[in-house]
């Protein structure tokens, strides 16, 4: 399937799609089977299917394109869910809602994806095989994208006023970990390892660095700077 698309480009692709009316009930099974199939591709293969789908020729920036220039009527926002499901349906009015507001073509409206956790999301941005439409992976790839800004703030946040880096490096390690392997595939090589030395380092200098939970959860609970007052680095 070719993902490289513009604006202007007339045939699009509908996906076979699937029924089901619970986000939380079907996700877990989707991402699983999805991180597995990604498993099997090469880096090259990865990074190839990373660029079609949230690249700047992507289907997603294409999917933009043609919203901002169009608005309702864009070939992309008439694929619907092949569904009898209100709810089903109202998910996806509410994404292509969603992504009328962000290109200022209707008033804004609330990502229908917000506060799901970052798994879902990307399953969601990601699975080309999946039941969404491009409206709904557009609000999923946005909501991941405030995600991963408001978590990377936090840890920037966990620098102030202190010498010490272990919660910045225990973050990048976490994030890491919790990517599919097509976002991971844009990393260079041995990032992970770099980081994980440099956490060691730190944790030589400061003591073993031990939360109890994923600093996604944490930071979910407290602020920054009560976390760094709670590890005894800042007064």
């Amino acid at each position: 399937m070719n993902f490289s698309m513009t604006a202007a480009d007339a045939i699009v692709h509908t996906p076979q799609w699937i029924d089901f009316c619970n986000i939380d009930e079907c996700l877990p099974m989707d991402c699983s089977q999805l991180a597995a199939r990604q498993a099997r591709l090469s880096k090259p293969e990865l990074q190839d299917l990373q660029g079609r789908i949230v690249g700047p020729r992507g289907i997603l920036a294409a999917f933009s394109i043609q919203v901002a220039e169009q608005g309702r009527q864009a070939p992309y926002l008439q694929i619907l869910p092949e569904s009898s499901d209100p709810t089903r349906l109202m998910l996806a009015e509410k994404a292509l809602e969603f992504a009328l507001g962000c290109h200022q073509r209707r008033a804004s409206g609330e990502n229908p994806f917000a506060d799901l956790p970052r798994a879902p999301l990307c399953c969601i941005v990601y699975d080309d095989l999946g039941p969404y439409n491009l409206a709904e992976r557009y609000a999923a790839s946005e909501e991941l994208r405030t995600f991963d800004g408001q978590f990377f703030a936090r840890l920037i946040a966990t620098t102030h006023e202190t010498v010490e880096r272990r919660v910045v490096f225990k973050g990048l390690l976490e994030h890491f970990d919790a990517l599919l392997p097509v976002e991971q595939s844009i990393y260079p090589e041995g990032y992970r390892d770099v980081q994980q030395r440099y956490l060691d380092r730190e944790e030589q200098l400061y003591g073993k660095l031990t939360l109890g939970k994923p600093l996604s959860v944490i930071f979910a609970e407290q602020t920054p700077e009560s976390l760094l007052v709670s590890l005894g680095a800042r007064g």
